[in-house]
Order: structure tokens, then sequence, then C-alpha cells
């Protein structure tokens, strides 16, 4: 488990300067990030970032790492589509960080929990599992990495478990 941090770091375009339409990816890492890696991550994104292009221009993008146990990529639209090259691109970054890191972040059935001031990563099966169970509860926090706007990320990132995706 991670104590929740609220220390983030972001690399790229300022966020206060991405379109609230901007494309939105989040990655739970299965364990959180040391020093080491989040140095890591800093190199290998902003050298992504630098040469990050969509029909053959400069993606307006920004790259956080949040509470020491998320990736966020953001793309602004800059009133065009992201071309799925450009989109390519940013799923090869995270598989790149997956392998320098030796952590797991395309599992998309891991999802993140807050619990007594700490973040926990279990699997979907396991969270819907406690709550039948009712040994979690639906008024529990998770973070929701199926959201895709920056928008949807500053206002439900967050959210109960109760009346979401994840509910039973």
């Amino acid at each position: 488990m991670t104590l929740i941090k609220s220390n983030n770091i972001i690399l790229g375009a300022k966020y206060y300067e991405l379109d609230d339409t901007s494309k939105t990816w989040c990655y739970t890492s299965n364990k959180p990030f040391t020093n080491n890696q989040i140095q890591t991550i800093e190199h290998i994104a902003n050298a992504f970032l630098d040469q990050w292009e969509s029909h053959g221009k400069k993606v307006k993008g920004a790259i956080q790492v949040v509470n020491n146990q998320f990736i966020v990529i953001m793309a602004d639209p800059c009133g065009e589509d992201m071309c799925g090259r450009a989109q390519d691109a940013s799923v090869r970054l995270i598989k790149e960080l997956e392998n320098e890191l030796g952590l797991i972040l395309m599992d998309r059935a891991n999802v993140a929990i807050e619990s007594n001031g700490r973040i926990e990563v279990k699997s979907f099966v396991d969270i819907r599992n406690e709550i039948a169970n009712n040994t979690l509860s639906e008024d529990t926090l998770f973070y929701d990495g199926l959201i895709n706007k920056k928008e949807d990320f500053e206002k439900s990132w967050k959210k109960p478990i109760k009346g979401s995706w994840l509910a039973i």
C-alpha cells in the first residue's frame, strides 16, 4: 500500500493550458514508484514529449506522476483529432516504462482504492468479491482508470464505488 501524497510531478505542457477535452489516459502501477523509478519516468517521458507528433505537428501533451502510483498522460487536441499513430506511441511509452521499471502499468484489471489513507491496488475480481462478502464498502473511493478526458480526471477520477461501473 502507498501512503497518499499530494506531491505530483507534471512534465510537458502546463496543466492549466490543456483544454478540458484533452484526451486522457490513466495507468495504475501494481506497486508504488521508488525515487529512482520516478527519475527514470521523468527522463523517458520528457524524451517522449519532445518528439510526440500527430498529423506531423507536435502534440501539446503532459505526463503526470500522481501519488507515486499513477501515470497520467494528456494530449490537447488543439482543434484536431489525434491520429492513431500518436495514440499508439503513447501506449509504446507505457510499455517501455513497464520494461524499464519492472512494473505492471497496462493491466486494466488492477484497480486502486483508498483504504485508511493509503492507496491499495487490487484486482477487479477481488474488489467485486469483497463487496459481495461485505468486507469492502461501496462507499470506498477508487481511482477510475477508464476516464478519458481532462475534465473527467478533475471531476470523477477518484469516486465512490457505489454507482460506478465497479459496483455490484
